[in-house]
């Protein structure tokens, strides 16, 4: 009688740790992906090609690789209407804290792709050299600096939506340099392989 109770016991001890294990292996982890690869496009046209290496369980470094344009229109009454474009490259590197990961999985919503709220540091460089621009504008190179808190949804396995704004600083390396304060945003759309 007592062998029973210990088979029994066994079983169940057995039979819960069996199921604490599947439960914890099919559970997703709260914390920054080890490395991401994507493209994005938007914000005018800008588009890119990004890794996200993660650094810490919150923290990844992004850097992107891309072009981006601009577009003005002026209209002066004696000259007429003026439309000019300008196409740049941009080399990014951003550092990005995702700083709600644990709160959305203890709410039960995805964070595959570093789905989450985070707040950065872009860093961006754009080279006036292989631009492509009309005659009315000449591009030149600027560094920004622009701290950044933005949002990342993924939807469906490869798909992805992003958001971010923020207030920062412009150098135009002109002459002497021109620095001017910046206010950055973007909209994206993704594709993570």
């Amino acid at each position: 009688m007592k062998q029973m109770r210990i088979m029994k016991l066994k079983r169940i001890f057995m039979t819960v740790i069996a199921v604490s294990g599947c439960l914890t292996g099919y559970a997703q982890e709260a914390r920054v992906e080890k490395s991401v690869w994507g493209v994005q496009a938007g914000s005018l046209l800008n588009i890119c090609g990004y890794n996200e290496l993660r650094l810490t369980d919150a923290v990844a470094l992004r850097s992107e690789i891309g072009i981006q344009g601009s577009f003005s229109y002026s209209y002066i009454s004696s000259f007429g209407s003026f439309t000019h474009y300008t196409i740049t490259p941009e080399l990014v590197v951003e550092p990005r804290w995702y700083y709600n990961l644990a709160k959305r999985q203890a709410k039960g919503k995805f964070t595959t792709h570093n789905s989450g709220n985070y707040l950065s540091l872009r860093t961006s460089f754009c080279p006036e050299w292989p631009a492509i621009h009309d005659s009315g504008s000449r591009p030149v190179s600027s560094l920004y600096v622009i701290p950044m808190w933005g949002i990342r949804r993924h939807y469906g396995e490869h798909f992805s939506f992003e958001a971010s704004a923020g207030i920062g600083y412009q150098h135009i390396f002109v002459g002497k340099g021109d620095d001017t304060p910046v206010i950055g945003w973007r909209l994206g759309i993704g594709y993570t392989f």
